[in-house]
């Protein structure tokens, strides 16, 4: 895995972090084991840096059980080439401004932005900062001690889930025009979801851990998930960024951008001069995050790899 901290600082209102799926669980872990910071005179009324980040950023907004809201991971830091080439697991963590008030704090890369900014302003007590260093440093003594992984594949599948619905419900209208079925796409999914689960109870309940070489095998399928989505070609036109389920939005590379060679087959189709092709380099696309999910699916069968 790699753990990145580009601004540890960039405001004092909650922790936030962006991830890949495979990272949620140990970025949850750690921070339940991180007092929240009090930056104010009144301190912190949350327990935890976790109870305070998914009071201020839940996933799902008045859900009593939501997780905290994670950001899919674009570019523009250093875990780009470890997660979008390589296809190593990454987290970029940080603490923010209130996203109601500010949405990004407006002496971000001035020559302002000082030490004297940091102790007068944001971090009077350096206590967020510390906060952050303590999570890298939880995370890094789990992912380094823990005897199997905490890596939890079934959310890597909820989100592919996700990001599948949400093209079906973008561009449903425009595949049926063009009768592009996503009936196999569905079939890889279902089966990546069920290998998933299957994963995930081998973990925590199968797993031989009197037996190193289980344990190992067991490792192995978790540490490599990641890897099954990278395709070697990579991406048309983008071939830096091999990442079949995540890559930077070409638009915007500080934003994540899912399902990226589909999405980037696709984008503003209707003006495009050569409509043939298009169209087909979208079945194409479509075809690639297929046979990828459904080549992550066999891989983390048992047996698999």
């Amino acid at each position: 895995a790699y753990l990145n901290v580009d601004i540890a600082a960039l405001g004092n209102f909650t922790f936030r972090s962006s991830a890949s799926p495979a990272m949620f669980q140990s970025v949850f872990d750690a921070a339940k084991k991180v007092p929240d910071p009090a930056v104010t005179p009144a301190g912190s009324s949350y327990s935890s840096l976790y109870d305070s980040w998914v009071a201020k950023l839940p996933k799902d907004e008045g859900d009593p059980n939501t997780t905290p809201k994670v950001n899919q991971l674009g570019s523009g830091s250093d875990y780009t080439p470890f997660f979008q080439h390589l296809g190593i697991s990454s987290v970029d963590m940080r603490f923010i401004c209130d996203p109601a008030v500010l949405d990004y704090y407006a002496l971000y890369h001035s020559s302002y932005e000082t030490f004297d900014l940091v102790k007068n302003f944001i971090d009077p007590e350096f206590k967020v900062h510390q906060a952050v260093g303590r999570v890298v440093a939880e995370m890094a003594l789990d992912l380094a001690d823990s005897l199997v992984l905490p890596i939890d594949p079934t959310i890597y599948a909820t989100a592919i889930q996700a990001i599948a619905e949400s093209f079906r419900t973008k561009h449903g209208p425009q595949f049926d025009a063009h009768s592009i079925s996503l009936e196999y796409l569905d079939s890889a999914v279902g089966n990546f979801t069920t290998a998933a689960k299957r994963l995930k109870d081998r973990k925590m309940n199968a797993v031989d851990k009197k037996n190193p070489l289980a344990v190992r095998a067991v490792n192995d399928q978790l540490m490599q998930l990641e890897r099954s989505f990278i395709d070697p070609l990579g991406l048309p036109g983008r071939a830096q960024y091999r990442h079949v389920i995540y890559a930077p939005d070409p638009h915007n590379a500080y934003v994540a951008q899912a399902f990226p060679g589909l999405d980037d087959a696709i984008f503003d189709i209707d003006n495009a001069a050569n409509q043939t092709a298009r169209w087909e380099e979208v079945k194409k696309q479509l075809a690639v995050i297929t046979y990828t999910v459904q080549s992550a699916a066999t891989a983390i069968e048992e047996g698999g790899l």
